[in-house]
């Protein structure tokens, strides 16, 4: 390899996680049209900005045409994006900025905001389903980052599970296919990720307008117990698996 050429997997060796250049170099490599894949809470991801990424990320995973996507964002994105009462706003900020939660937000959505006119009609159909939109706010150090540096450029990134389709989530490097981590152009390896524990479930996925649970993830027995507690949310299913006991 080149001297000059940046390790496409980084800490390099004997490094250190290092959150501000790490994310600057993901950053980076979303920006020039490429493939990344990262460390989230909930398993590692492919993420990418430009059609052609993903494009290229989404034949990786053997994912068909027409697949749903999502976008990989912040708070203040989600407040840009999403149609909401503000109680609701409110609710999803203490849940994801004082609780410290990850998940996906579904919601109504501003489909003419100028963010969105960055994705070609048919990305923007596998991003949308029945007038909603979905964003991941993860709070991972590195997502918070990225996020912040998104924000700041004007980028949307979308991303996807960093597995072949139907294969689970992967929450070590060494466990993701070797295609998938061929397709990336850079590779975040922060070793095992938080919510393995959860026995190789996605993100917990909450349609905010409607309050219901669209998929029992990571965190969902948090999820309703808090819901429930502080905004007297009811009627959201029991964890089958990590439920009260």
């Amino acid at each position: 390899m080149d001297p000059s050429t940046p390790p496409k997997i980084i800490p390099a060796l004997g490094q250190y996680p290092d959150i501000k250049a790490d994310a600057r170099r993901v950053f980076d490599v979303l920006q020039s049209g490429g493939v990344a894949l990262v460390p989230t809470e909930v398993g590692y991801g492919l993420m990418a900005s430009s059609t052609e990424a993903i494009q290229r990320a989404f034949a990786a995973k053997r994912r068909r045409p027409g697949h749903a996507q999502g976008i990989i964002g912040t708070y203040q994105l989600h407040c840009e994006l999403h149609f909401l009462p503000a109680a609701r706003h409110e609710m999803i900020r203490t849940l994801h900025h004082e609780m410290d939660m990850s998940f996906g937000v579904v919601a109504p959505f501003r489909a003419d905001h100028p963010l969105l006119q960055q994705l070609t009609p048919a990305t923007l159909a596998n991003t949308t389903k029945n007038g909603t939109l979905a964003i991941y706010l993860g709070r991972g150090s590195l997502l918070v980052e990225l996020g912040r540096l998104n924000d700041e450029d004007g980028q949307l990134m979308l991303g996807s599970s960093a597995n072949l389709t139907g294969t689970g989530q992967k929450f070590r490097v060494e466990d993701i296919d070797q295609e998938i981590r061929d397709a990336a152009d850079v590779i975040v390896d922060y070793g095992l990720q938080r919510y393995h524990v959860y026995g190789g479930r996605a993100s917990t996925i909450i349609d905010f307008d409607k309050m219901q649970a669209l998929r029992i993830g990571a965190e969902y027995e948090l999820m309703r117990e808090r819901l429930r507690k502080y905004w007297g949310v009811d009627g959201l299913p029991e964890d089958p698996v990590f439920g009260s006991h």
